[in-house]
């Protein structure tokens, strides 16, 4: 069980690392202005010349699609970073317990109340869409999930024998909380930042597609958007392509984080016993 997992964790590992190589030499694969108008006539199809079409302003899908994985690992990446520095507060909140737990649970409790989409749609609405600000969004509405596992189990680690024994012998709160508990949650932690991730991605494909993301990136979102359009006049391949990547890259993600998971996890370590 544990050959097959490696293999798995290895093949989607090999994945996503070639997506995301294929998003860092995005410049080098393609020449082409994703956003540039006017390489062909109009709306056309797969050709040697533009290997995914055109759409309807003569913009290489191409180019779109593949700039559009560097946008997608931008995102992701540093809104997942920011979403795991705010959701620290939980080891915090779980260690010292009393008026900063209840406080952090509270607001936990409120963010959680309302759909994280409909706010992310909100607050870009309010504070503008540019790329910044869609990131500190989303980063900054994600983090209560992983607040309350950093937390749960930080309660469940602060009266084991080695936070005890690192008590005794005068360890002060951060170094346990740095070197005791924090590598010791993230067997539960890491699959969940792994999620988030892609989380993130959907976040900003979704927000793009309803034109509130920032008009000088080459979203897949937005892309989606101009081929739902394109496809009443025939051109199905704006829609189709960056919908595969999209489809390939969430895949990913979502698979890399199961096999994590279960390479983590004891019970499928030692064959569920």
């Amino acid at each position: 069980m544990r050959t097959q997992l490696s293999r798995s964790f290895i093949a989607t590992l090999s994945g996503l690392v070639f997506l995301f190589a294929i998003g860092l030499c995005s410049g080098l694969i393609t020449s082409r202005d994703p956003l540039k108008t006017g390489y062909a006539l109009g709306l056309g199809p797969s050709s040697g010349e533009f290997i995914m079409g055109t759409d309807q302003l003569g913009r290489d899908v191409f180019s779109w699609v593949i700039h559009g994985v560097r946008v997608a690992f931008y995102v992701g990446g540093a809104s997942t970073l920011i979403c795991f520095a705010i959701a620290l507060l939980g080891i915090v909140a779980g260690y010292y317990g009393g008026m900063l737990d209840q406080i952090l649970m509270r607001v936990t409790d409120l963010t959680m109340s309302v759909p994280r989409f409909v706010l992310v749609v909100v607050l870009a609405t309010l504070f503008g869409t540019s790329f910044l600000n869609i990131v500190l969004i989303i980063g900054g509405l994600s983090w209560p999930t992983l607040a309350r596992i950093m937390r749960a189990e930080t309660l469940s680690l602060k009266e084991r024998e080695f936070v005890l024994s690192a008590r005794v012998i005068g360890s002060s709160p951060l170094d346990i909380m740095l070197f005791e508990i924090f590598p010791n949650i993230l067997p539960p932690v890491l699959p969940t930042v792994a999620l988030q991730f892609s989380r993130a991605i959907i976040d900003e494909i979704g927000i793009s597609f309803l034109g509130l993301g920032d008009p000088n990136l080459p979203s897949w979102g937005r892309l989606i958007s101009i081929g739902r359009q394109a496809i009443f006049a025939g051109g199905w391949w704006v829609l189709l392509y960056p919908c595969i990547f999209c489809v390939a890259v969430l895949l990913c993600i979502n698979l890399f984080a199961d096999r994590l998971n279960d390479m983590l996890n004891p019970k499928m370590q030692y064959g569920g016993r």
